[in-house]
């Protein structure tokens, strides 16, 4: 009998562990508490209905290693209501829309996907949207940069961040 309830004991007590991959759940993601701090969101409307959802996050800030160079870099999220049939004039590639910082174009832009180490970092995700990372070169004494998100008949949002 007492050997029956020290065997139960100690699988009672073993059960109550927790696993590392458990433990590792619970852990803080720091490259995703740093991205909600410097991401912010806006909208395009017009006649009082959304056309067009823009999610920025100003890499710069968040991992100074891989992102402190000579671009201002950011992760972009966009979702187009009505957004073009062809896949080739989609998101970013869709003409009718214009992403600029302080009226600067895109110097370079890469489409980011699942298998991108950010993708399970990004802080803002729609899951209808597409995610670019859009860099533009950096100014001197560029401290306020506005990223500007446009479509000319629709009308546009403007996002501010401070410069590094």
């Amino acid at each position: 009998m007492i050997k029956k309830a020290i065997l139960s004991g100690s699988l009672l007590l073993f059960s109550g562990c927790v696993s590392s991959t458990t433990l590792n759940i619970l852990q803080s993601d720091t490259l995703y508490e740093k991205g909600l701090e410097y991401s912010k969101t806006g909208d395009i409307i017009n006649s009082f209905e959304t056309k067009a959802i823009i999610n920025a996050t100003y890499l710069n800030s968040t991992d100074l290693k891989k992102y402190n160079d000579e671009y201002n870099n950011f992760l972009i999220g966009l979702y187009i209501v009505e957004d073009n049939e062809d896949e080739n004039n989609k998101y970013l590639n869709n003409k009718k829309y214009v992403l600029t910082l302080n009226d600067k174009a895109i110097d370079k832009v890469d489409e980011l996907n699942s298998t991108n180490y950010l993708w399970d970092h990004i802080p803002l995700k729609n899951p209808y949207g597409k995610y670019y990372i859009a860099s533009f070169k950096k100014e001197k004494n560029q401290s306020s940069l506005i990223l500007k998100y446009e479509n000319i008949n629709l009308g546009k949002v403007s996002l501010s961040f401070q410069g590094e």
